[in-house]
């Protein structure tokens, strides 16, 4: 009995980091300044990761259900091809995160226009924190999906995205 309340702990240690160290390696990959460029800079919008919140609808999957001729095989197929999908959004949601994270780090460091960005900065590193806790989360529900949950938190990391693109549209506008 005591060895299964020995075991039983350490297991979900092991779990634990098994799930955070690659997450928590992709969210402070190293990124540098140089991967932002004016055409990248120009390009990005964060209305592309928009898609993310239908990919794992349930209606798609009800509706697929309703069809003649309907596989289980089917579902699962398409559940598990939309999953690949969805990490693949969200692997270049959170480097595009980082990306312009550090460049607004940068713009503020080599400012000279003698602006106190002290509470910028603040605000920035809060942003980054609640992202951090936000994939996280949408990591575990992602990882709840293979048991057919949908992930519900997806919306609140694109909207932490666009509000760092607003701070850095800001800081670009001083």
């Amino acid at each position: 009995m005591s060895f299964v309340l020995i075991l039983t702990p350490l297991l979900l240690f092991i779990a634990t980091l098994l799930f955070l160290v690659p997450v928590l390696g992709r969210l402070f990959r190293q990124c540098h300044v140089s991967d932002v460029t004016p055409e990248w800079l120009e390009n990005f919008s964060p209305v592309t990761y928009r898609p993310m919140e239908y990919l794992l609808a349930d209606e798609d999957f009800d509706f697929l259900v309703r069809q003649p001729g309907f596989e289980a095989s089917l579902s699962k197929k398409l559940r598990k091809d939309r999953l690949r999908i969805f990490r693949q959004y969200l692997n270049r949601l959170i480097s595009d995160f980082n990306r312009l994270h550090v460049y607004a780090r940068y713009l503020i460091a080599k400012s000279k226009d003698g602006q106190d960005y002290s509470a910028l900065l603040g605000r920035l590193i809060w942003l980054r924190f609640r992202f951090s806790f936000t994939v996280l989360r949408v990591e575990a529900s992602l990882a709840l999906s293979y048991f057919g949950f949908q992930p519900r938190v997806v919306h609140v990391a694109i909207s932490q995205l666009s509000e760092m693109n607003g701070y850095l549209n800001a800081i670009t506008a001083a």
